[in-house]
Protein backbone atom coordinates (compact mmCIF):
# COMPACT_ATOMS: atom_id res chain seq x y z
CA UNK A 1 0.00 0.00 0.00
CA UNK A 2 2.75 2.48 0.98
CA UNK A 3 3.93 1.50 -2.75
CA UNK A 4 1.29 2.86 -4.54
CA UNK A 5 1.23 6.15 -2.26
CA UNK A 6 4.84 6.64 -3.58
CA UNK A 7 3.60 5.40 -7.33
CA UNK A 8 1.04 8.43 -7.13
CA UNK A 9 3.64 11.01 -5.75
CA UNK A 10 6.08 9.82 -8.18
CA UNK A 11 3.09 10.25 -10.87
CA UNK A 12 2.52 13.67 -9.35
CA UNK A 13 5.93 15.14 -9.05
CA UNK A 14 6.31 13.97 -12.72
CA UNK A 15 2.45 15.38 -14.05
CA UNK A 16 2.96 18.61 -12.11
CA UNK A 17 4.02 21.12 -14.55
CA UNK A 18 1.10 20.00 -16.63
CA UNK A 19 -1.37 20.37 -13.44
CA UNK A 20 0.10 24.27 -12.91
CA UNK A 21 -0.19 24.97 -16.43
CA UNK A 22 -3.95 24.15 -16.57
CA UNK A 23 -4.70 25.11 -12.96
CA UNK A 24 -2.98 28.63 -12.85
CA UNK A 25 -4.88 30.61 -15.09
CA UNK A 26 -7.78 29.57 -12.63
CA UNK A 27 -5.79 30.01 -9.29
CA UNK A 28 -3.58 33.52 -9.79
CA UNK A 29 -6.82 35.91 -10.30
CA UNK A 30 -8.41 34.49 -7.23
CA UNK A 31 -5.44 34.98 -5.18
CA UNK A 32 -4.22 38.33 -6.86
CA UNK A 33 -7.80 39.81 -6.82
CA UNK A 34 -7.72 40.53 -2.78
CA UNK A 35 -5.19 42.27 -0.65
CA UNK A 36 -3.15 39.09 1.27
CA UNK A 37 -0.64 38.70 3.80
CA UNK A 38 1.46 35.67 2.71
CA UNK A 39 0.23 33.79 5.67
CA UNK A 40 -3.37 34.43 4.53
CA UNK A 41 -2.35 33.25 0.50
CA UNK A 42 -0.94 30.20 1.94
CA UNK A 43 -3.61 29.43 3.99
CA UNK A 44 -5.52 29.89 0.42
CA UNK A 45 -3.38 27.39 -1.25
CA UNK A 46 -3.87 25.20 1.43
CA UNK A 47 -7.94 25.79 1.07
CA UNK A 48 -7.74 25.06 -2.57
CA UNK A 49 -5.50 21.92 -1.95
CA UNK A 50 -7.71 20.88 0.60
CA UNK A 51 -10.62 21.19 -2.13
CA UNK A 52 -8.63 19.22 -4.21
CA UNK A 53 -7.58 16.48 -1.84
CA UNK A 54 -11.64 15.67 -1.29
CA UNK A 55 -12.51 15.43 -5.38
CA UNK A 56 -9.21 13.27 -5.70
CA UNK A 57 -9.87 10.98 -3.07
CA UNK A 58 -13.32 10.21 -3.99
CA UNK A 59 -12.47 9.84 -7.62
CA UNK A 60 -9.44 7.27 -6.70
CA UNK A 61 -11.93 5.31 -5.06
CA UNK A 62 -14.26 5.83 -7.47
CA UNK A 63 -11.91 4.40 -10.04
CA UNK A 64 -10.91 1.80 -7.70
CA UNK A 65 -14.07 0.70 -6.98
CA UNK A 66 -15.71 0.39 -10.92
CA UNK A 67 -12.34 -0.88 -12.56
CA UNK A 68 -12.33 -0.78 -16.09
CA UNK A 69 -15.67 -0.23 -16.27
CA UNK A 70 -15.12 3.58 -15.24
CA UNK A 71 -12.77 3.74 -19.00
CA UNK A 72 -16.07 3.93 -20.65
CA UNK A 73 -18.09 6.62 -18.66
CA UNK A 74 -18.55 9.49 -20.51
CA UNK A 75 -16.30 12.04 -18.43
CA UNK A 76 -17.25 15.03 -20.34
CA UNK A 77 -20.96 15.35 -18.27
CA UNK A 78 -18.71 15.74 -14.72
CA UNK A 79 -15.88 18.29 -16.51
CA UNK A 80 -18.61 20.77 -18.23
CA UNK A 81 -21.25 20.75 -15.53
CA UNK A 82 -17.69 21.44 -13.26
CA UNK A 83 -16.72 24.31 -15.77
CA UNK A 84 -20.19 25.93 -15.73
CA UNK A 85 -20.27 26.16 -11.24
CA UNK A 86 -16.52 27.08 -11.46
CA UNK A 87 -17.36 30.17 -13.47
CA UNK A 88 -19.97 31.11 -11.17
CA UNK A 89 -17.27 30.64 -8.22
CA UNK A 90 -15.29 33.16 -10.24
CA UNK A 91 -17.44 35.86 -11.32
CA UNK A 92 -19.14 35.77 -7.71
CA UNK A 93 -15.43 36.22 -6.20
CA UNK A 94 -14.85 39.00 -8.44
CA UNK A 95 -17.80 40.86 -7.05
CA UNK A 96 -16.77 39.73 -3.73
CA UNK A 97 -13.19 41.13 -3.89
CA UNK A 98 -14.29 44.24 -6.08
CA UNK A 99 -17.41 45.28 -3.30
CA UNK A 100 -14.84 44.37 -0.56
CA UNK A 101 -11.64 46.63 -1.74
CA UNK A 102 -14.64 49.62 -2.63
CA UNK A 103 -15.61 49.56 1.47
CA UNK A 104 -19.12 48.15 0.30
CA UNK A 105 -21.25 45.53 1.52
CA UNK A 106 -20.80 41.85 0.54
CA UNK A 107 -23.64 40.30 -0.78
CA UNK A 108 -24.37 37.18 1.52
CA UNK A 109 -24.83 34.96 -1.80
CA UNK A 110 -20.74 35.94 -2.48
CA UNK A 111 -19.06 35.05 0.98
CA UNK A 112 -18.90 31.57 0.10
CA UNK A 113 -16.09 32.81 -1.90
CA UNK A 114 -14.08 33.41 1.14
CA UNK A 115 -12.74 30.07 1.30
CA UNK A 116 -10.82 28.04 -1.19
CA UNK A 117 -11.61 24.88 -0.41
CA UNK A 118 -14.91 24.35 -2.70
CA UNK A 119 -12.50 26.27 -5.76
CA UNK A 120 -10.12 23.38 -5.32
CA UNK A 121 -13.10 20.79 -5.55
CA UNK A 122 -14.33 21.89 -8.75
CA UNK A 123 -10.67 21.99 -10.61
CA UNK A 124 -9.98 18.78 -9.35
CA UNK A 125 -12.76 17.56 -11.22
CA UNK A 126 -10.72 18.31 -14.24
CA UNK A 127 -10.16 15.91 -16.52
CA UNK A 128 -6.43 16.99 -17.43
CA UNK A 129 -4.41 14.95 -19.28
CA UNK A 130 -2.28 14.13 -15.65
CA UNK A 131 -5.12 13.65 -14.26
CA UNK A 132 -6.77 11.04 -16.60
CA UNK A 133 -3.29 9.18 -16.01
CA UNK A 134 -3.72 8.75 -12.16
CA UNK A 135 -6.99 8.04 -13.30
CA UNK A 136 -6.15 4.86 -15.27
CA UNK A 137 -3.42 3.90 -13.10
CA UNK A 138 -5.86 3.64 -9.93
CA UNK A 139 -8.45 1.40 -12.44
CA UNK A 140 -6.00 -0.91 -13.36
CA UNK A 141 -4.53 -1.42 -9.89
CA UNK A 142 -8.39 -1.97 -8.80
CA UNK A 143 -9.90 -1.40 -5.07
CA UNK A 144 -11.01 1.06 -3.25
CA UNK A 145 -8.39 1.43 -0.64
CA UNK A 146 -5.62 1.23 -3.44
CA UNK A 147 -7.41 4.06 -5.86
CA UNK A 148 -7.03 6.22 -2.72
CA UNK A 149 -3.60 5.79 -2.05
CA UNK A 150 -2.51 6.44 -5.33
CA UNK A 151 -4.44 9.38 -5.93
CA UNK A 152 -3.38 10.54 -2.19
CA UNK A 153 0.19 10.28 -3.37
CA UNK A 154 -1.08 12.27 -6.56
CA UNK A 155 -2.00 15.20 -4.70
CA UNK A 156 0.76 15.46 -2.81
CA UNK A 157 3.06 15.58 -5.85
CA UNK A 158 1.13 17.82 -7.46
CA UNK A 159 0.51 19.68 -4.70
CA UNK A 160 4.03 20.85 -4.49
CA UNK A 161 3.66 22.46 -7.63
CA UNK A 162 0.93 25.27 -5.85
CA UNK A 163 2.63 26.86 -3.02
CA UNK A 164 4.70 29.45 -5.40
CA UNK A 165 1.39 30.51 -6.06
CA UNK A 166 1.13 32.11 -2.78
CA UNK A 167 4.66 34.46 -3.04
CA UNK A 168 2.86 34.95 -6.47
CA UNK A 169 -0.46 36.11 -4.59
CA UNK A 170 1.74 39.11 -2.86
CA UNK A 171 1.01 41.16 -6.30
CA UNK A 172 -2.20 41.73 -4.91
CA UNK A 173 -0.44 44.46 -3.36
CA UNK A 174 0.13 46.50 -6.29
CA UNK A 175 -3.52 47.99 -6.82
CA UNK A 176 -3.57 48.23 -10.45
CA UNK A 177 -2.70 44.49 -10.74
CA UNK A 178 -5.39 43.37 -8.27
CA UNK A 179 -7.84 45.11 -10.83
CA UNK A 180 -6.37 43.46 -13.79
CA UNK A 181 -6.69 40.08 -11.69
CA UNK A 182 -10.34 40.80 -10.67
CA UNK A 183 -11.05 41.26 -14.77
CA UNK A 184 -9.06 38.12 -15.40
CA UNK A 185 -11.42 36.16 -12.99
CA UNK A 186 -14.13 37.23 -14.89
CA UNK A 187 -12.99 36.69 -18.75
CA UNK A 188 -12.15 32.99 -17.28
CA UNK A 189 -15.39 32.70 -15.96
CA UNK A 190 -16.41 33.52 -19.42
CA UNK A 191 -14.04 30.64 -21.30
CA UNK A 192 -15.25 28.21 -18.74
CA UNK A 193 -18.50 28.98 -19.25
CA UNK A 194 -18.22 28.41 -22.91
CA UNK A 195 -16.35 25.23 -22.72
CA UNK A 196 -19.00 24.30 -19.79
CA UNK A 197 -22.10 24.50 -22.19
CA UNK A 198 -20.32 23.09 -25.62
CA UNK A 199 -19.49 20.42 -22.99
CA UNK A 200 -23.26 19.94 -22.24
CA UNK A 201 -24.07 20.27 -26.06
CA UNK A 202 -21.72 17.72 -27.09
CA UNK A 203 -22.56 15.56 -24.62
CA UNK A 204 -26.73 15.24 -25.14
CA UNK A 205 -26.08 15.49 -29.09
CA UNK A 206 -23.85 11.82 -28.10
CA UNK A 207 -26.71 10.66 -25.94
CA UNK A 208 -29.05 11.50 -28.35
CA UNK A 209 -27.13 9.70 -30.62
CA UNK A 210 -26.91 6.60 -28.90
CA UNK A 211 -30.05 5.94 -28.76
CA UNK A 212 -30.34 5.59 -32.20
CA UNK A 213 -27.21 3.14 -32.41
CA UNK A 214 -28.04 -0.41 -32.74
CA UNK A 215 -25.61 -3.06 -33.18
CA UNK A 216 -25.11 -6.36 -35.56
CA UNK A 217 -23.54 -8.99 -34.67
CA UNK A 218 -23.79 -11.95 -37.16
CA UNK A 219 -24.11 -14.78 -35.51
CA UNK A 220 -26.20 -13.80 -32.64
CA UNK A 221 -28.26 -16.53 -31.32
CA UNK A 222 -31.32 -15.21 -32.67
CA UNK A 223 -30.14 -14.25 -35.95
CA UNK A 224 -31.68 -15.86 -39.16
CA UNK A 225 -28.75 -15.94 -42.34
CA UNK A 226 -30.37 -15.46 -45.41
CA UNK A 227 -28.18 -16.19 -48.36
CA UNK A 228 -29.65 -14.96 -51.73
CA UNK A 229 -27.49 -16.04 -55.09
CA UNK A 230 -27.11 -15.90 -58.86
CA UNK A 231 -27.92 -18.87 -61.09
CA UNK A 232 -24.37 -18.38 -62.61
CA UNK A 233 -22.74 -18.63 -58.82
CA UNK A 234 -24.54 -21.16 -57.09
CA UNK A 235 -21.96 -23.48 -56.56
CA UNK A 236 -19.37 -20.44 -54.39
CA UNK A 237 -22.37 -19.41 -52.48
CA UNK A 238 -23.70 -22.87 -51.39
CA UNK A 239 -20.14 -23.34 -50.32
CA UNK A 240 -20.65 -20.04 -48.11
CA UNK A 241 -23.71 -20.92 -46.96
CA UNK A 242 -22.63 -24.67 -45.61
CA UNK A 243 -19.39 -22.49 -44.01
CA UNK A 244 -21.68 -20.23 -42.18
CA UNK A 245 -23.86 -22.53 -41.10
CA UNK A 246 -20.97 -24.06 -38.50
CA UNK A 247 -21.40 -20.99 -36.88
CA UNK A 248 -25.17 -20.23 -36.86
CA UNK A 249 -28.03 -21.01 -34.19
CA UNK A 250 -30.59 -21.56 -36.74
CA UNK A 251 -30.53 -23.31 -40.31
CA UNK A 252 -29.47 -21.29 -42.95
CA UNK A 253 -31.41 -20.37 -45.95
CA UNK A 254 -30.09 -20.19 -49.49
CA UNK A 255 -32.58 -19.22 -52.42
CA UNK A 256 -31.29 -18.63 -56.07
CA UNK A 257 -32.46 -14.99 -56.91
CA UNK A 258 -35.85 -15.25 -55.31
CA UNK A 259 -36.04 -12.20 -52.43
CA UNK A 260 -39.93 -12.82 -51.93
CA UNK A 261 -38.44 -16.23 -49.33
CA UNK A 262 -37.94 -13.16 -47.02
CA UNK A 263 -41.46 -12.57 -46.45
CA UNK A 264 -41.75 -16.41 -44.70
CA UNK A 265 -38.37 -15.91 -42.49
CA UNK A 266 -39.07 -14.68 -39.17
CA UNK A 267 -36.52 -11.41 -38.05
CA UNK A 268 -33.87 -10.69 -37.27
CA UNK A 269 -32.68 -11.65 -40.64
CA UNK A 270 -28.91 -10.86 -41.74
CA UNK A 271 -28.51 -11.19 -45.59
CA UNK A 272 -25.10 -12.53 -47.77
CA UNK A 273 -26.45 -11.18 -51.28
CA UNK A 274 -24.65 -12.71 -54.70
CA UNK A 275 -22.88 -9.25 -55.66
CA UNK A 276 -25.02 -10.08 -59.38
CA UNK A 277 -28.17 -9.27 -57.19
CA UNK A 278 -29.92 -5.78 -57.27
CA UNK A 279 -30.68 -4.45 -53.69
CA UNK A 280 -32.70 -1.40 -54.37
CA UNK A 281 -35.67 -3.50 -52.59
CA UNK A 282 -33.44 -4.61 -49.77
CA UNK A 283 -32.45 -1.76 -48.08
CA UNK A 284 -34.26 -2.33 -45.03
CA UNK A 285 -32.50 -5.16 -44.26
CA UNK A 286 -28.87 -5.70 -42.75
CA UNK A 287 -27.40 -7.28 -45.45
CA UNK A 288 -23.22 -7.86 -46.80
CA UNK A 289 -22.54 -8.40 -50.55
CA UNK A 290 -20.59 -10.73 -51.53
CA UNK A 291 -18.44 -11.10 -54.86
CA UNK A 292 -18.62 -14.17 -56.24
CA UNK A 293 -15.16 -16.27 -55.58
CA UNK A 294 -14.28 -13.92 -52.73
CA UNK A 295 -12.17 -15.90 -50.03
CA UNK A 296 -15.03 -17.32 -47.92
CA UNK A 297 -12.37 -17.76 -44.96
CA UNK A 298 -11.65 -14.32 -44.89
CA UNK A 299 -15.20 -13.56 -44.78
CA UNK A 300 -15.68 -16.01 -41.90
CA UNK A 301 -13.13 -14.34 -39.48
CA UNK A 302 -14.27 -10.51 -40.38
CA UNK A 303 -17.75 -11.30 -39.28
CA UNK A 304 -16.66 -13.90 -36.22
CA UNK A 305 -14.36 -10.74 -35.45
CA UNK A 306 -16.25 -7.66 -35.78
CA UNK A 307 -19.81 -6.58 -33.80
CA UNK A 308 -21.10 -3.54 -36.36
CA UNK A 309 -22.21 -0.44 -35.09
CA UNK A 310 -24.64 1.17 -36.86
CA UNK A 311 -27.56 4.24 -36.76
CA UNK A 312 -29.35 2.39 -39.87
CA UNK A 313 -29.40 -1.21 -42.09
CA UNK A 314 -25.90 -2.62 -41.94
CA UNK A 315 -24.81 -2.66 -45.61
CA UNK A 316 -21.27 -4.03 -46.04
CA UNK A 317 -19.31 -5.08 -49.12
CA UNK A 318 -17.18 -7.90 -49.76
CA UNK A 319 -15.45 -7.18 -52.93
CA UNK A 320 -11.96 -7.75 -54.44
CA UNK A 321 -9.96 -4.31 -54.81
Amino acid sequence: MFETLLNGAALGLATGTSCLATCSPIYLPYLISEDRKLSKSLLAVMEISAGRFVSYLAFGALAGFAGAKIATTNREIFTSIAYILLSIYLVFSAVRTNRKSKGCNIPKMTKFTQNGIFLGILTGINFCPSFLIALSKAVDLGGVTSGMMLFLGFFFGTSVFLIPLAFIGQLSKVSIIKTVAQYASILVAIWFTFAGVNGLKHYYEHQKSAENTRYVEVFKQENNIIIISSQDNWEYFSILRDSLQKYSANKITIAEGNIGILKNIPSPKILFLDAEIPVNELNEFDYFVVENNHDISKIIKFVQQYTFKTSTNLHWEFKKK
